[in-house]
This record gives structure tokens, C-alpha cells and sequence, in this order.
């Protein structure tokens, strides 16, 4: 449990699941993705197929732009609010399948000026752990999704690659989405 500061009580060291930027992260864009999903009709029920309607808003959204419109909007409502939306797919998708822990993180020793956004990860992964080697070619290896950058990415992918693949990611065993 946290002490409110974002410091793991557990273990002294800073929490990766309540870390103040991430919280304001998500109240900010819950918000936001309300505004966002009135100019966007749609069953929001964050379902899996719900991602369907939602790679096809965003793809509306940025018809006939180049990648790189799509990655200098990644900050801007009309990308960071549907990401929320992805990350919020994941976390009560892996929930409802069994895979419980799986939730929003952000690594306190990140450089917040150079920000992604957070990224939706299960809990207790060993990279919590700073004396954990960043190896990730190992048994300890467990699924991560920044919903930000998959918003982006999805422009770069295939034509058969649809965004709810990357709720995949957390299904067992792990990877499979991909």
C-alpha cells in the first residue's frame, strides 16, 4: 500500500501503481475521453470489441495523415484519451478473464519531461524491483502495454493487425496477442 506520496510502504522505495502522475494521468483523461466519446457515438462499454469502434474513430480522426501528425498528437486529447480507453479495455479485460494484477503503472524513476504516459502492466513484475537486471529474455517476463504509443503505432502496423490485439497481450499464456 502507498503513503499517498507514491512510496511503496512494503518496501520504502517509490509505488509504481500510486504514483501522483499517474493519477492525474487518469482522472485527466477519463475526463477527457467522456468529451472525446460525445463526437464519437459508440457503445463504450469497455469490451474488447468496443476496440473495433474505437481504432476506427481514432483512424477517422487522422484519415490521410502521415505517422508523424499521428505521433505530434501524442499528448493531445484526441490521442491520449482514446489510449485511456485501451488501457482501461486491458485492465478489466485481463480482470474478467482471470488474469488478475494487471493495472496502470508508471515507473517512478522516469523523466516525465520526455513522457509517453503510463503503461498498463502486471502487478508485481520483477522490473518493479530496481536491483531486477532489465534482461526481459527470461522466465520472470510478463506483459506491458504503453496505450499511448500503441495509439500511435497502430498507423505503422499491418493491415491485418487490429488494436485489440494488444488486449492479448495479457491473456495465458502471455504474448499471445501479438
Amino acid at each position: 500500500m502507498g503513503d499517498g506520496r507514491g512510496v511503496s510502504q512494503e518496501r520504502g522505495r517509490p509505488s509504481w501503481t500510486e504514483h501522483p502522475r499517474l493519477s492525474a494521468w487518469l482522472v485527466e483523461q477519463e475526463a477527457a475521453f467522456g468529451v472525446w466519446a460525445a463526437s464519437h457515438p459508440g457503445r463504450w462499454d469497455f469490451s474488447v470489441a468496443s476496440l473495433d469502434a474505437l481504432e476506427a474513430a481514432v483512424r477517422g480522426d487522422f484519415a490521410g495523415a502521415e505517422w508523424e501528425e499521428v505521433r505530434a498528437a501524442r499528448h493531445a486529447p484526441r490521442v491520449t484519451a482514446p489510449a485511456w480507453y485501451l488501457g482501461e479495455v486491458c485492465v478489466r479485460a485481463a480482470g474478467a478473464a482471470g488474469a488478475a494484477g494487471v493495472v496502470w503503472k508508471v515507473n517512478p524513476a522516469t523523466d516525465f519531461t520526455a513522457w509517453e504516459g503510463p503503461f498498463v502492466g502486471v502487478r508485481g513484475d520483477p522490473m518493479e524491483d530496481p536491483e531486477h537486471e532489465d534482461l526481459y529474455e527470461d522466465a520472470d517476463y510478463l506483459p506491458a502495454v504503453v496505450p499511448v504509443a500503441e495509439m500511435c503505432a497502430m498507423f505503422l502496423k499491418g493491415a491485418s493487425w487490429r488494436l485489440r490485439c494488444v488486449v492479448g497481450e495479457f491473456e495465458a499464456p502471455f504474448g499471445t496477442g501479438r
